[in-house]
């Protein structure tokens, strides 16, 4: 069903169960202030419609409002233990915070409890499970006795840092699961002013064929103008 479909039942019928459908053909386009007015009516008359409180949560994202967002999740989660796209969303915000790691672990058990072989679920559980460098004892007494050794060792650390400038070629690896590649994450990359994060995962959305490249060009010239005020 198209947006001009939707809008004219919308406009019929304000309490029709479609109004997700239509906001979300708003966020896609970037019309924030349009879909959060769909869902503001839509949820006044229809509270427990849970893909318009999760189509909400998906804006305060990009708005950087967490709380908001973390608050309609979890409402979905206490109606609805089955609605997976809710429990991604706030595994995703929880692993990009670094907070509530029981919490994540607990949502990613939910998630392989319903779909096992989750790629998402998976992905984020090997990352929580990789091991830290262990410093050995023999290094740290080594590196007591010797105070001023480490000090010029941390200086030209800094040094090769600042010296260190990426050139077109280098290769940045980006901490987002390719199975939540989404117009919508890519905005709230975009917000976060993590330009480059935003630039490699649009290359993956870009292959799904489903999405207007208007929509990708619109994305790329957010990150564009970003990078300029940068510079």
């Amino acid at each position: 069903m198209n947006k001009e479909k939707l809008e004219t039942i919308f406009s019929n019928d304000l309490g029709t169960s479609y109004f997700p459908l239509l906001a979300e053909e708003y966020l896609d386009a970037g019309d924030y202030d349009r879909a959060l007015k769909v869902l503001d009516i839509g949820l006044l008359l229809n509270p427990d419609n849970n893909d318009g409180k999760y189509i909400k949560a998906k804006i305060a994202m990009i708005h950087a409002d967490s709380k908001v967002a973390v608050s309609l999740l979890k409402e979905i989660l206490d109606s609805d233990d089955l609605y997976i796209n809710a429990m991604k969303m706030l595994a995703l915000h929880y692993q990009s915070t670094g907070s509530h790691t029981a919490s994540l672990l607990k949502i990613l058990n939910q998630i392989l409890d319903l779909s096992p072989g989750d790629e998402f679920a998976l992905g984020l559980m090997k990352s929580l499970k990789k091991p830290k460098k262990r410093v050995s004892k023999a290094s740290k007494k080594v590196a007591a006795k010797k105070p001023a050794e480490k000090k010029l060792e941390t200086k030209s650390k800094k040094t090769r840092k600042k010296l260190s400038i990426p050139g077109k070629s280098t290769k940045v690896k980006s901490d987002i699961n390719p199975k939540m590649a989404t117009l919508t994450f890519v905005d709230i990359l975009i917000k976060q002013k993590q330009y480059t994060q935003a630039t490699n995962l649009l290359k993956v959305v870009n292959n799904n064929k489903s999405i207007s490249k208007d929509s990708i060009a619109q994305r790329q010239k957010k990150i564009k103008m970003g990078l300029s005020k940068e510079s």
